[in-house]
């Protein structure tokens, strides 16, 4: 039963609220309302969560209802995006609040083959905005097969005072200007 569902009266009389919440009697605190059963379950759910390490079972569990789905959201400390246009940044930022550090792949593994067009796109000034705007407390950035710029690097260093970590995997598009910023910034 949902906490406030209308229920018919048996005598015929109008329909009448019933309220799960339970007021606590015997000498102690009058005021205090117990928690309902949802709420109690996620809390504990949260608690379970953190101790799940693999991304595969965070997916796993945030595929079994709503509940799941808002707080494995909530508990990931750590992202991976194998594909940069998979998702959009937008709704990254939207669902993930508390990430830490974040891995994106660009383009795919053929490209190091010279097998794509030079300007193919997998550019990181998309998601450098969008991450910049909400993960304040990011500490490390694990790029792989993407083109970020010394102007990229230049608003890495600015927006995300606690960076510890940055990983560069065959990216393209930098130089030692913006590696400089950098190394003075962080």
């Amino acid at each position: 039963m949902s906490e406030d569902e209308e229920l018919p009266d048996l005598d015929g009389g109008a329909a009448r609220s019933i309220n799960s919440t339970a007021v606590s009697g015997g000498g102690g605190d009058q005021n205090y309302v117990s928690p309902s059963p949802d709420q109690v379950l996620e809390n504990v759910l949260e608690n379970v969560l953190y101790f799940l390490t693999s991304r595969h079972d965070r997916n796993a569990a945030s595929l079994v209802c709503k509940s799941w789905f808002r707080a494995e959201a909530l508990t990931r400390s750590e992202l991976f995006i194998g594909n940069c246009y998979s998702v959009s940044p937008g709704r990254v930022t939207n669902r993930f609040k508390q990430i830490k550090a974040i891995a994106i792949k660009g383009k795919p593994r053929f490209s190091d083959f010279s097998l794509l067009p030079p300007d193919w796109g997998a550019h990181f000034a998309n998601w450098l905005r969008a991450m910049a705007a909400s993960y304040r407390a990011l500490e490390k950035v694990y790029l792989k097969r993407m083109c970020v710029t010394d102007e990229d690097l230049a608003i890495t260093a600015h927006s995300f005072p606690f960076l510890k970590e940055l990983v560069f995997v065959c990216c393209e598009g930098f130089g030692t200007d913006g590696l400089a910023i950098i190394a003075r910034e962080c």
